[in-house]
């Protein structure tokens, strides 16, 4: 994925183009935007209200709003919540569940703003690679997207008060992943990390929804933060792990761009292996955990571990994007099934099944819609 916001090489609208799109010539390197260029970009439409031009230009309210909600790609907010569930369900703790929930949202809608900001600094790329996107093929305008991504975001570290007092030390580092995770992208591996730690910051907010509101707040924050260490690896390996699967199918966007991802490196069958070695690794790892999950757990534990192996599978026996693309339909499940196994003792046995359910028939709707969400 690009975390915050993987960049699909089909049409966003065109799911009847056939797969072997993804084996057309990649265009040569790309100069994908930076961050300097898109705050000239917000000034240039700040300029334009004050002399008295319209705040969204040749669109309807209700229009902008149904866009901005495309661009950020809600089919994929179970990561973000997943992850900030599986955190809480790793401490010890009367459950708070208005808390956590807020945790959860806020995890969840903070992978929406990166989803807006990446997508506003690839529009370039985005052109060739995934031109039904938003912004890429103008309908969505960037200078009130932008001010929408910084509002919403701004919105969401406030909320961070809401979890709990010390929140605010993990709303800076997850803010500076992300506005750093297009760089990482340019070192094989570093990308995998910087979007793994994203994550692992969403189930430490879940950790944090759990905790009572101290006086000593910063100091427990901390403690229970290192108890939960194991889970959060966990959850960052998890993502690590499928945001791989990600690059795998995305080798054309992401050639284009200029990245250098592990697929890109070694290819898309050295990648899948990576993938098919790590699943051992992750399930040993589930099993360390020092309270392994019950039975509804351990079943959607199970369902993911074997989507995530046959996952792999055309990868390895085709080595294409267009294999690759296949596996991706079910990465993806695999992935956001795994955290919510993990919070299975916090979900409870119907929590849980409605929260995969939902989750998988967002997921595949979006497949139904186009090739590549």
């Amino acid at each position: 994925m690009r975390p915050a916001a993987e960049k699909g090489l089909l049409h966003a609208h065109d799911e009847h183009r056939a797969p072997s799109t993804l084996s057309r010539q990649a265009p040569g390197p790309m100069k994908s935007g930076n961050y300097r260029e898109l705050i000239a970009e917000g000034q240039q439409w700040l300029s334009g209200i004050g002399r008295g031009e319209p705040l969204l230009p040749g669109i309807a309210w209700g229009r902008f709003v149904g866009l901005l909600i495309e661009a950020m790609r809600p089919h994929y907010f179970a990561f973000g919540v997943g992850a900030a569930l599986a955190g809480a369900a790793a401490v010890r703790a009367p459950a708070g569940s208005s808390r956590v929930a807020i945790a959860a949202f806020v995890a969840g809608m903070g992978w929406g703003v990166g989803q807006l900001v990446n997508d506003l600094l690839d529009r370039d790329t985005d052109a060739i690679n995934a031109p039904g996107r938003p912004l890429a093929d103008g309908r969505l305008p960037a200078g009130p997207a932008l001010a929408a991504a910084l509002l919403l975001g701004l919105v969401l570290l406030a909320a961070l008060l809401a979890v709990h007092p010390a929140a605010w030390t993990l709303g800076p580092a997850a803010v500076v992943l992300l506005m750093g995770y297009n760089k990482a992208k340019g070192i094989p591996v570093i990308g995998n990390l910087v979007f793994g730690s994203i994550n692992a910051i969403a189930g430490g907010l879940g950790v944090l929804g759990r905790l009572p509101r101290q006086e000593e707040a910063l100091p427990s924050a901390l403690a229970a933060l290192a108890e939960a260490l194991p889970m959060l690896g966990l959850i960052l390996g998890i993502n690590a792990w499928f945001v791989l699967a990600n690059y795998e199918k995305d080798r054309l966007g992401d050639r284009a761009a200029g990245y250098k991802t592990l697929p890109l490196l070694v290819g898309v069958r050295a990648s899948a292996l990576v993938r098919a070695v790590s699943l051992p690794l992750l399930a040993f790892c589930i099993l360390q955990l020092d309270a392994p999950p019950d039975l509804p757990g351990t079943v959607t534990l199970t369902v993911a571990a074997v989507l995530g192996g046959l996952s792999v599978l055309p990868s390895l026996l085709k080595g294409t994007d267009e294999a690759a693309l296949r596996g991706y339909r079910l990465a993806v499940p695999a992935s956001f099934l795994a955290m919510l196994g993990l919070a299975a003792p916090l979900l409870g046995g119907p929590g849980l099944a409605l929260a995969a359910l939902a989750s998988v028939a967002l997921m595949e709707a979006s497949f139904l819609r186009t090739n590549n969400p």
